[in-house]
């Protein structure tokens, strides 16, 4: 059974809530997330690739995204209301918008997430695992999102996949960066292409600077892990995610989706 677990006393999950003209799964969970802000504490948000087949119906990136909460109440049906409410608010007509809401713990054992980015899952099986699991999953419009939440709820409390989409401040750090202020703004730890990490507390000024756009930090080992490539003239670019990543767009052989 899997130890390394994400730091969230829930970790709330969303899927298929844009169409395929417009909108974005990440949007709607980075406003959830800021709702919930004012209340309790977020770890972060995370995106989560799953598999594209032709089998598996997906609006564009078969991906789904997950907030970590610290705290929150102590039952799942209040949080999952309220959410839910929210959830329909946001979605785009057309959508088939669905939650799950889980204590991180009750999901470390579950292979489904690891599952859902190799093959097809019926959204059967997925109800069949929350449902063994005791978590809430529910869907407002539909069947499509079933997988989608769950696997993204199993992958975010394992705290071993996927890339932050929100933690701290990290979205308004681009150009130049520091190595010291990408720590502050809420990266634990920054991975060269050398083997070399630099991690809170200590922190070694070389490089001087991380070349960043758009970060987006990998989620392993329960921490937010910056990795960074040399781009040839002394200087560090970070990398979306981790480089274990399953790509957006692509099958599990790696071959591109037709039209990708």
């Amino acid at each position: 059974m899997l130890t390394v677990r994400t730091k969230g006393r829930w970790v709330i999950a969303v899927d298929d809530t844009d169409n395929p003209e417009q909108g974005g799964t990440g949007r709607v969970a980075r406003e959830i997330a800021g709702r919930l802000a004012g209340r309790w504490p977020i770890w972060g948000v995370t995106r989560h690739q799953f598999a594209v087949l032709p089998e598996i119906p997906y609006t564009r990136n078969n991906s789904g995204n997950a907030i970590h909460l610290l705290q929150g109440p102590d039952s799942a049906e209040g949080l999952a209301e309220e959410v839910g409410g929210w959830l329909g608010e946001l979605s785009l007509e057309g959508s088939h918008p669905t939650l799950c809401v889980a204590r991180p713990e009750v999901l470390l054992g579950c292979d489904l997430g690891r599952a859902a980015q190799k093959r097809y899952v019926h959204p059967d099986e997925a109800r069949r695992a929350a449902d063994g699991a005791g978590v809430i999953l529910v869907s407002l419009r539909g069947k499509d999102g079933l997988v989608g939440a769950f696997a993204g709820a199993c992958l975010a409390s394992q705290g071993d996949d996927g890339r932050f989409v929100e933690r701290g401040t990290l979205r308004a750090l681009e150009g130049e960066v520091a190595l010291r202020e990408l720590l502050a703004a809420g990266v634990d730890e920054v991975k060269l292409g050398t083997g070399t990490s630099f991690r809170r507390p200590k922190l070694v000024p070389v490089p001087s600077f991380i070349i960043a756009e758009r970060l987006r930090p990998a989620l392993r080992g329960g921490k937010c892990v910056l990795y960074c490539r040399p781009d040839g003239a002394g200087r560090w670019t970070a990398l979306a995610g981790g480089p274990d990543d399953p790509q957006k767009g692509k099958q599990p052989n790696g071959e591109p989706r037709s039209g990708a």
